[in-house]
Protein backbone atom coordinates (compact mmCIF):
# COMPACT_ATOMS: atom_id res chain seq x y z
CA UNK A 1 0.00 0.00 0.00
CA UNK A 2 2.67 2.35 0.98
CA UNK A 3 4.98 1.65 -2.64
CA UNK A 4 1.95 2.54 -4.38
CA UNK A 5 1.05 5.63 -2.40
CA UNK A 6 5.09 6.34 -2.85
CA UNK A 7 4.53 6.04 -6.87
CA UNK A 8 1.57 7.78 -7.42
CA UNK A 9 3.22 10.87 -5.29
CA UNK A 10 6.12 10.90 -7.81
CA UNK A 11 4.23 10.00 -10.68
CA UNK A 12 2.20 13.73 -9.52
CA UNK A 13 5.71 15.62 -8.88
CA UNK A 14 6.67 14.30 -12.57
CA UNK A 15 3.37 15.43 -13.72
CA UNK A 16 3.87 18.98 -12.26
CA UNK A 17 7.44 19.37 -13.26
CA UNK A 18 6.34 18.29 -16.62
CA UNK A 19 3.87 20.95 -16.29
CA UNK A 20 6.35 23.81 -15.55
CA UNK A 21 8.65 22.83 -18.09
CA UNK A 22 5.69 23.25 -20.95
CA UNK A 23 4.79 27.04 -19.25
CA UNK A 24 7.96 27.69 -19.31
CA UNK A 25 8.36 27.35 -22.42
CA UNK A 26 5.14 28.77 -23.28
CA UNK A 27 6.54 31.64 -21.73
CA UNK A 28 9.69 31.73 -23.47
CA UNK A 29 8.27 31.30 -26.87
CA UNK A 30 5.77 34.03 -26.15
CA UNK A 31 6.01 37.30 -28.66
CA UNK A 32 6.06 39.62 -25.77
CA UNK A 33 9.15 37.36 -23.83
CA UNK A 34 11.41 39.91 -25.27
CA UNK A 35 9.39 42.64 -24.09
CA UNK A 36 9.42 41.36 -20.51
CA UNK A 37 13.01 40.07 -20.42
CA UNK A 38 13.88 43.76 -21.73
CA UNK A 39 11.65 45.31 -18.97
CA UNK A 40 13.80 42.98 -16.23
CA UNK A 41 16.82 44.04 -17.22
CA UNK A 42 15.98 47.72 -17.41
CA UNK A 43 14.98 47.13 -13.24
CA UNK A 44 18.34 45.10 -12.98
CA UNK A 45 20.23 47.85 -14.66
CA UNK A 46 18.53 50.67 -12.55
CA UNK A 47 19.35 48.78 -9.16
CA UNK A 48 22.55 47.59 -10.39
CA UNK A 49 22.46 44.72 -8.50
CA UNK A 50 24.18 41.96 -11.19
CA UNK A 51 26.22 42.56 -14.32
CA UNK A 52 24.89 40.90 -17.11
CA UNK A 53 25.89 40.78 -20.95
CA UNK A 54 22.45 42.34 -22.60
CA UNK A 55 23.88 40.99 -26.18
CA UNK A 56 24.12 37.54 -25.01
CA UNK A 57 20.21 37.80 -23.44
CA UNK A 58 19.75 39.29 -26.79
CA UNK A 59 21.23 36.59 -28.53
CA UNK A 60 19.03 34.00 -26.71
CA UNK A 61 15.73 36.03 -27.29
CA UNK A 62 16.00 36.26 -30.90
CA UNK A 63 17.18 32.50 -31.06
CA UNK A 64 13.84 31.41 -29.30
CA UNK A 65 12.24 33.72 -31.21
CA UNK A 66 13.40 31.30 -34.51
CA UNK A 67 12.46 28.46 -32.74
CA UNK A 68 9.26 28.76 -31.65
CA UNK A 69 7.87 25.73 -29.34
CA UNK A 70 5.46 23.44 -30.67
CA UNK A 71 4.23 23.47 -27.40
CA UNK A 72 3.38 27.21 -27.16
CA UNK A 73 1.85 27.04 -30.45
CA UNK A 74 -0.79 24.12 -29.78
CA UNK A 75 -2.10 25.24 -26.55
CA UNK A 76 -6.16 26.66 -26.67
CA UNK A 77 -7.24 30.41 -27.27
CA UNK A 78 -8.56 30.80 -23.66
CA UNK A 79 -5.23 29.25 -22.10
CA UNK A 80 -3.71 31.44 -25.06
CA UNK A 81 -5.23 34.76 -24.25
CA UNK A 82 -4.91 34.44 -20.17
CA UNK A 83 -1.01 34.22 -20.95
CA UNK A 84 -1.29 37.29 -23.00
CA UNK A 85 -2.79 38.45 -19.98
CA UNK A 86 -0.57 37.52 -17.97
CA UNK A 87 2.72 39.05 -19.72
CA UNK A 88 1.02 42.23 -20.39
CA UNK A 89 0.65 42.46 -16.74
CA UNK A 90 3.79 41.59 -15.64
CA UNK A 91 5.59 43.65 -18.14
CA UNK A 92 3.95 46.73 -16.85
CA UNK A 93 4.63 45.94 -13.35
CA UNK A 94 8.03 45.32 -13.93
CA UNK A 95 8.27 49.18 -15.44
CA UNK A 96 6.43 50.40 -13.11
CA UNK A 97 8.81 49.00 -11.10
CA UNK A 98 11.71 50.20 -13.15
CA UNK A 99 10.36 53.87 -12.59
CA UNK A 100 9.87 53.58 -8.95
CA UNK A 101 13.80 52.91 -8.62
CA UNK A 102 14.65 55.64 -10.54
CA UNK A 103 12.82 58.05 -9.06
CA UNK A 104 14.74 58.33 -5.69
CA UNK A 105 18.23 57.91 -7.27
CA UNK A 106 17.47 61.20 -9.63
CA UNK A 107 16.45 63.35 -6.22
CA UNK A 108 19.49 61.92 -4.80
CA UNK A 109 21.81 63.16 -7.41
CA UNK A 110 20.11 66.66 -8.29
CA UNK A 111 20.68 67.19 -4.30
CA UNK A 112 24.70 66.01 -4.90
CA UNK A 113 24.30 68.02 -8.21
CA UNK A 114 22.94 70.98 -6.05
CA UNK A 115 25.53 70.28 -3.22
CA UNK A 116 28.29 70.21 -5.37
CA UNK A 117 27.52 73.57 -7.05
CA UNK A 118 26.76 75.34 -3.54
CA UNK A 119 30.36 73.78 -2.14
CA UNK A 120 32.44 75.37 -5.78
CA UNK A 121 30.36 78.54 -5.09
CA UNK A 122 31.52 79.04 -1.89
CA UNK A 123 35.36 77.47 -2.86
CA UNK A 124 35.20 81.37 -5.80
CA UNK A 125 36.78 84.55 -4.34
CA UNK A 126 34.52 88.03 -5.82
CA UNK A 127 37.07 87.84 -9.28
CA UNK A 128 35.76 84.45 -10.40
CA UNK A 129 39.48 82.34 -8.94
CA UNK A 130 39.18 79.62 -6.46
CA UNK A 131 40.38 80.13 -3.04
CA UNK A 132 43.36 79.06 -1.83
CA UNK A 133 43.08 76.65 1.39
CA UNK A 134 44.44 77.17 4.47
CA UNK A 135 44.68 74.07 5.11
CA UNK A 136 46.68 72.31 2.08
CA UNK A 137 49.97 74.04 3.23
CA UNK A 138 49.16 72.53 6.75
CA UNK A 139 48.46 69.05 5.52
CA UNK A 140 51.31 68.83 3.44
CA UNK A 141 54.16 69.86 6.17
CA UNK A 142 52.28 67.44 8.42
CA UNK A 143 52.71 64.58 6.23
CA UNK A 144 56.23 65.69 5.79
CA UNK A 145 56.81 66.18 9.42
CA UNK A 146 55.40 63.13 10.24
CA UNK A 147 57.39 61.66 7.33
CA UNK A 148 60.59 62.47 9.09
CA UNK A 149 59.53 61.89 11.97
CA UNK A 150 58.97 57.61 11.37
CA UNK A 151 61.70 57.60 9.34
CA UNK A 152 63.79 58.83 12.78
CA UNK A 153 62.35 55.59 14.82
CA UNK A 154 63.70 53.46 11.70
CA UNK A 155 66.92 54.24 12.03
Amino acid sequence: MEVMSNCREKGEKEEVLGEDEILKKRISSHPSYGQLVEAHLGCLKVGAMVKFDRNHIRDQIKQQGNNPSSLGMASSSATRSELDHFMEAYCLALRKLKEAMEEPQQTSMAFINDMHSQLQELMMTSNGHPVVSAHEPATSTTTTASSSSSSGHDE
